[in-house]
């Protein structure tokens, strides 16, 4: 008897696993990170997972500006997003640059989303979105939290026509969405709404994440 209850017992937590990888969809954007004036610095990766009416999101970013063969800048981060119901439940982030570690927890209360950050916390609009682009669902005008700061500024959304880019030594024909706020950013999408290159600026340089590997079912 005891050895057939295990068995049961096993068969049964295999089914429950089977069942809920069925139930899961994943998708796995990697991109390449170029920075206009040292070339390729590292690499930015979305692992979306969908379960139901939830998706969580986790991100890993791994950049290194080197002079001369040194590293002289150094920037590693890891974040976790969780959607539900179309509205940003949750959210988890820890940077370290040049060994100085940043953290940001965000959380829903009620009609609003509170993030605790290093310079203080904020209130922020139940809609409010992260500027990390995975989906198309998330370009959006209103409230827009830095992933890496975890300040609150308010976009515009313009574009979402064809274009005619040229973007790593290719000419493309992609859907080109300008995000207009503190500073400007730029999203292209293909037919299939993927984000297939995302544009920012910093200190005046222009940086590029070019996708370069993409696995799983795409995600509106």
């Amino acid at each position: 008897m005891r050895r057939r209850s295990s068995a049961i017992a096993v068969a049964a937590a295999a089914l429950v696993a089977v069942v809920g990888r069925a139930d899961a969809a994943s998708e796995t954007l990697a991109y390449r990170v170029h920075h206009a004036t040292y070339g390729n610095i590292g690499t930015y990766t979305n692992v979306i997972e969908r379960r139901g009416d939830g998706t969580s999101v986790r991100s890993e970013l791994h950049l290194a500006v080197k002079l001369l063969g040194v590293v002289v800048w150094r920037q590693e981060a890891f974040r976790t997003e969780e959607w539900g119901q179309n509205r940003l439940i949750s959210f988890e982030g820890v940077t370290v640059t040049n060994g100085k570690r940043s953290e940001i927890h965000g959380a829903a209360r009620d009609d609003r989303f509170v993030i605790i950050a290093p310079g203080g916390t904020v209130e922020a609009p139940a809609n409010v979105h992260p500027s990390n682009p995975w989906s198309a669902a998330v370009l959006a005008p209103g409230a827009m939290m830095s992933t890496s700061t975890g300040e609150v500024t308010t976009v515009a959304i313009i574009g979402g026509e064809m274009q005619t880019v040229d973007l790593d030594g290719k000419t493309l024909h992609l859907r080109q969405f300008d995000i207009i706020g503190e500073k400007h950013r730029v999203v292209w999408l293909d037919d299939a709404r993927v984000p297939v290159a995302f544009r920012t600026e910093e200190r005046g340089a222009v940086v590029d994440f070019i996708l370069e590997d993409h696995r799983g079912a795409a995600f509106p």
